[in-house]
């Protein structure tokens, strides 16, 4: 060989390598993986969000429940013044009425003195025509 080439050679790693500082007897050539059971977590994590979709969903649920009671209450009270409005209108006639009847009663009245006072002024007519006799 020429004297100016070196040979490189990579080193092989040893038989023997430390996996853990403690444990000097483990080997590289037998070590395998084996990943651990993150199956619970998962399931955790799914349920948590889950739980989140269904608890905005409850949210959601309430608040257009919310808006349906609160129309309704509104609408109920809405008609409840209406018939209230009615019910007075129909008092106010009511009143108008029995104050008018109350007037022809009135009148009613007035017309029989009226009559009363025609036939006195008959008796009297006739009193005075057979007294000028």
């Amino acid at each position: 060989m020429n004297k100016n080439k070196r040979l490189y050679i990579a080193p092989s790693l040893p038989p023997t390598a430390n996996i853990n500082a403690n444990d000097t007897s483990s080997t590289l050539v037998n070590f395998e993986y084996k990943p651990p059971n993150n199956t619970g977590v998962i399931l955790g994590i799914i349920g948590g969000a889950l739980a989140t979709v269904g608890d905005a969903l409850a949210t959601i649920g309430a608040i257009i429940q919310l808006d349906i009671d609160v129309s309704a209450d509104f609408q109920s009270q809405v008609d409840d013044y209406k018939t209230d409005q009615e019910k007075d209108k129909m008092r106010e006639e009511i009143d108008d009425l029995k104050e008018q009847v109350k007037e022809i009663n009135d009148l009613k009245d007035q017309v029989k003195e009226i009559d009363d006072l025609k036939e006195q002024v008959k008796l009297l007519v006739k009193i005075i025509k057979s007294n000028q006799n």
